[in-house]
């Protein structure tokens, strides 16, 4: 009886695969909560009393008759304040461990690790930026471009092509 193995995932160099979409869908996950707790936490902290004083705001509006408008454009516009605050967070945190340490901290609590595709070295900071603007692309073409990952043949999304990386694991 013949014993049967499946064949090892090509990958860029002996005893290296590209990682695939749901190893990488578990490492985002565990990011975004690394990345998306505390700002969360440090949101409701600063603006809890602004979402306090916007009830109130709504409340008196509701009982006289009167539109909220003004107590809903100061509120959207804090709110406002804190996306770009958010999207600098995300920025910092991805570029510099992508650089820095050759992957996120859910990436290399999986085993990940984010690579020149040319050379398999770490990627640099002007690299790492590219990628996290085709990131940004791939997320919000509705996340096509990170679902691409899932079909690719070296399991690279549209920000890897664009900033010319893989995500590799050993095997």
């Amino acid at each position: 009886m013949a014993t049967y193995y499946a064949a090892p995932q090509a990958g860029p160099a002996p005893g290296i695969a590209y990682a695939g979409f749901w190893i990488r869908f578990a490492a985002a996950l565990i990011d975004g909560i690394i990345v998306g707790v505390p700002f969360v936490v440090i949101f409701f902290v600063v603006e809890g009393s602004a979402l306090s004083s916007y009830a109130t705001c709504v409340n008196i509006a509701a009982q006289s008759g009167s539109l909220a408008t003004t107590c809903a454009s100061t509120y959207i516009g804090s709110v406002g304040y804190w996306e770009l605050i958010g999207l600098g967070v995300q920025l910092l945190y991805f570029v510099i461990l992508w650089s820095k340490f050759g992957g996120t901290l859910g990436q290399r609590m999986l085993g990940l690790h984010v690579v020149d595709a040319a050379t398999g070295q770490n990627i640099g900071i002007g690299r790492a930026l590219g990628r996290f603007l085709g990131y940004l692309i791939s997320t919000i073409a509705l996340y096509i471009g990170l679902i691409w990952a899932a079909f690719d043949p070296r399991k690279q999304g549209w920000h890897d092509k664009i900033a010319s990386t893989f995500v590799v694991r050993k095997v």
